[in-house]
């Protein structure tokens, strides 16, 4: 198996559960904070799919879907492209407050695609290819992407047995 296909069952999987942990959550529920300093589910979905639009976008050499899709609007953020979460503040984290977990789900599985569309490239095949933003290799970014999405979905999960103060996982 090759790295980019490995890359896409990974985020296959994540895909299958963002759809699920987000479904039926009310605003309250998406932007509750389970301690003052901790992230919100909206956060950290949000946060999961900058990292995979910023990964994408400099593998594909394209704009950041955030900024052509325009998702910083229905976000109510600012569109800058260098902003995925890294080093937010309280205060930041807590800005991010989507309307519903469609903004989410929507702007994920724009990504999502996109992705998809590039790791079945012949392009995504040139593992050693240094790219322009990240100064990693494709193969490095695809670990990332995989490693990154995964670690991000189980504290997705987390959250939402918080939030409904019970274990939670989908069966």
């Amino acid at each position: 198996m090759k790295i980019n296909e490995y890359t896409e069952n990974a985020l296959e999987s994540v895909h299958i559960f963002m759809a699920l942990a987000f479904a039926d959550l009310t605003p309250a529920q998406l932007w509750y904070r389970p301690a003052v300093e901790a992230n919100s589910i909206a956060w950290v979905g949000w946060h999961l799919t900058r990292g995979l639009d910023r990964r994408v976008s400099d593998m594909d050499r394209g704009e950041q879907t955030w900024i052509e899709g325009r998702w910083y609007e229905k976000y109510g953020l600012s569109a800058n492209p260098k902003d995925y979460g890294i080093g937010h503040t309280s205060d930041q984290v807590d800005a991010v407050r989507p309307s519903g977990s469609d903004v989410i789900l929507g702007y994920y599985d724009a990504v999502y695609q996109r992705t998809l569309k590039f790791l079945s490239t012949p392009e995504a095949d040139n593992h050693d290819r240094v790219l322009d933003d990240s100064g990693n290799t494709l193969a490095e970014e695809m670990v990332g992407m995989a490693t990154g999405n995964l670690q991000h979905i189980g504290q997705v999960g987390y959250i939402r047995g918080l939030i409904e103060g019970r274990r939670w996982y989908p069966r």
